[in-house]
C-alpha cells in the first residue's frame, strides 16, 4: 500500500514540475481521400500528362492555321542607304570640230530610299486554298486526337478502378478463407492436445492454413500496385491514403448488334482521324497538280527617295509602280510529276488502311457484344455457384463436427466457396471492362439502355 501511495505522489510531482513532458495525444492520422470513379476520372482528365500534351497539340495546330492565311496580301516596309556606287559614264561628242569629246558621269540613284510594297496573290493554281484547308484539317485531327486521348484515359481509369474494386473483394474472400483455415487449425490443435484427433489431421490443418496465406499476400500486393497506379494517373500524392468507393454494375444491357456496328463505323475516333488524313492527302494531290499552273500576283510599290536624310526639307521624291507578276515553271526536273505519283500511292494506301480498320472495328464490336452476353451469363451462374458453395460449406462444417467427413473434405468445401467468389468477380470485371471498351468504340454510353441496376 505504501508503494502505491509513493508512486502516485511521484507521478503528481513529475506532472507539476514537468508539465511539458506528459504523454502526448496521438496526432492526426494520415491524409485520407474518399475517391469514386467520377472524381478519379475528372482528376485524371485534369492532371494526366497525355491529356495535357494533346491540348497543347491543339494549340499548336491552331497557330498553324494562322500561318496559312496566304490569300491575304503581304505588306513590306523597307529602307535603303546607299553606301557606295559606280556611276554611269557617257561620252559627249565635241561641240566644235576638232575639239576632244567629254566624258560625263550621271547619278540616277538616290542615297536614301523608303518603300512600301504590297503583294496580293491573285491565282496560285489552288495551292493557297488547299494549303489553308489542310491546316484546318490538321487542327480537326488534333482535336480528334485530344478527344480520343481523353476517352483512352477514361477507359484506363475505369480498368484500374474496377480492378481495385475486384481486388478488394478478392482480398476479403481470401481473408475469410484464411480466418476459416486458422479457426479449423486452432480447433484441431486443441483436440490434438486433448488426444481427440490424430497428428496427421493436425498437419493437414496446418498445411491448409499456410496454403491460403500466399493468396492473401499476392492479392494485397496487386491491390497496392493498382492503387499506386491510380494515384499516378490522377496526380494524387503517393503519401495520400485512398478510400475507394464504388460498386459494380452487372445489369442486363439491351444492345442491338447492327446498331452498334453502324454507330461504331460512324463515331469511332480512329476512323474519323483516318478519314481526315485521306481528305488531307486529296488536298495535297490537288496542290501538286496546281504546280503545273502559273502563279499570278499583283505587286504595288510606293517609294520616297532623297540624296539628303532631312525630313524637314522638301527634298524627297515619291515614286510608285503597279505590276502584274506571272511565274510559270516550265521544267522542274520531273519533281512535280514524281510528287503527283507519290501522293496517288499514298492515297491508295490510306484507303486500304481505312477499309482494314472498318473490318477490324466490325469484328471488335461483335467480339465485345458477345463478351458482354457471355459474361452476363457467367455472372448469373456465379451468383448461383456462390450460394451453392456457401450452403455446401455450411453443410460440410456440420458434417465434420459429426465426424462423418474428413478435414480434407472440409477444406475442399472452403476452397470451392473461394473459387466461386473469384470466378464471380472475374466475370463482373470482364463484363464492366467489355462494356467500357464498347462504349469508347461506339461513341456513346451503353449504360443508357439497361433493364435496371443491381
Amino acid at each position: 500500500m505504501k508503494r502505491i501511495i509513493l508512486v502516485i505522489i511521484m507521478f503528481a510531482v513529475n506532472a507539476y514540475m514537468f508539465p511539458g513532458e506528459t504523454l502526448e495525444k496521438p496526432g492526426p492520422g494520415p491524409n485520407v481521400m474518399t475517391l469514386d470513379i467520377q472524381q478519379a476520372t475528372q482528376m485524371a482528365l485534369e492532371n494526366n500528362k497525355n491529356v495535357l500534351a494533346s491540348q497543347e497539340e491543339v494549340n499548336q495546330y491552331r497557330q498553324r492555321v494562322w500561318q496559312n492565311l496566304n490569300f491575304l496580301p503581304t505588306v513590306t516596309l523597307s529602307g535603303f542607304k546607299n553606301l557606295d556606287e559606280k556611276l554611269m559614264e557617257l561620252e559627249m561628242p565635241a561641240f566644235f570640230p576638232g575639239d576632244t569629246p567629254q566624258r560625263v558621269t550621271l547619278d540616277f540613284t538616290k542615297n536614301y530610299e523608303f518603300s512600301l510594297e504590297i503583294v496580293q496573290p491573285i491565282f496560285a493554281g489552288g495551292k493557297i486554298l488547299y494549303s489553308y484547308k489542310n491546316a484546318q484539317l490538321d487542327l480537326r485531327i488534333a482535336k480528334e486526337k485530344r478527344q480520343n486521348t481523353r476517352e483512352d484515359t477514361i477507359l484506363q481509369i475505369k480498368k484500374v478502378f474496377f480492378n481495385i474494386l475486384v481486388l478488394k473483394e478478392l482480398l476479403k474472400a481470401h481473408n475469410e478463407a484464411q480466418e476459416l483455415a486458422d479457426t479449423y487449425y486452432k480447433n484441431i490443435k486443441e483436440n490434438y492436445e486433448l488426444g481427440m484427433t490424430s497428428k496427421y489431421d493436425l498437419l493437414r490443418a496446418e498445411l491448409a492454413a499456410a496454403s491460403v496465406k500466399p493468396n492473401v499476400l499476392k492479392t494485397e500486393k496487386l491491390l497496392n500496385l493498382s492503387i499506386l497506379n491510380l494515384k499516378f494517373m490522377t496526380g494524387i500524392p503517393e503519401e495520400t491514403s485512398l478510400d475507394i468507393q464504388g460498386t459494380f454494375d452487372y445489369s442486363n444491357r439491351s444492345l442491338e448488334l447492327a446498331n452498334l456496328v453502324k454507330k461504331a463505323l460512324t463515331n469511332r475516333s480512329e476512323l474519323r482521324q483516318l478519314e481526315m488524313q485521306i481528305n488531307k492527302t486529296s488536298n495535297l494531290l490537288k496542290m501538286a497538280y496546281g504546280q503545273f499552273l502559273p502563279n499570278v500576283s499583283l505587286i504595288a510599290s510606293y517609294s520616297y527617295r532623297s540624296d539628303l536624310f532631312n525630313l524637314k526639307k522638301k527634298n524627297w521624291e515619291n515614286y510608285y509602280t503597279i505590276n502584274l507578276g506571272v511565274q510559270f515553271p516550265i521544267f522542274t526536273q520531273f519533281k512535280r510529276t514524281a510528287q503527283v505519283g507519290e501522293l496517288r500511292v499514298m492515297k491508295r494506301i490510306l484507303d486500304l488502311n481505312y477499309q482494314q480498320l472498318q473490318d477490324a472495328t466490325k469484328l471488335q464490336v461483335r467480339d465485345l457484344y458477345m463478351t458482354i452476353e457471355e459474361e452476363y451469363r457467367n455472372i448469373q451462374a456465379g451468383q448461383k455457384n456462390i450460394e451453392t458453395a456457401a450452403e455446401g460449406l455450411r453443410t460440410a462444417e456440420l458434417t465434420y463436427k459429426e465426424g462423418l467427413i474428413t478435414l480434407l473434405e472440409l477444406n475442399a468445401s472452403t476452397g470451392d466457396l473461394t473459387k466461386a467468389k473469384v470466378n464471380f468477380f472475374q466475370a463482373v470485371y470482364n463484363y464492366n471492362i467489355a462494356a467500357a471498351e464498347l462504349e469508347k468504340i461506339v461513341g456513346l454510353k451503353t449504360t443508357e439502355n439497361t433493364e435496371g441496376e443491381k
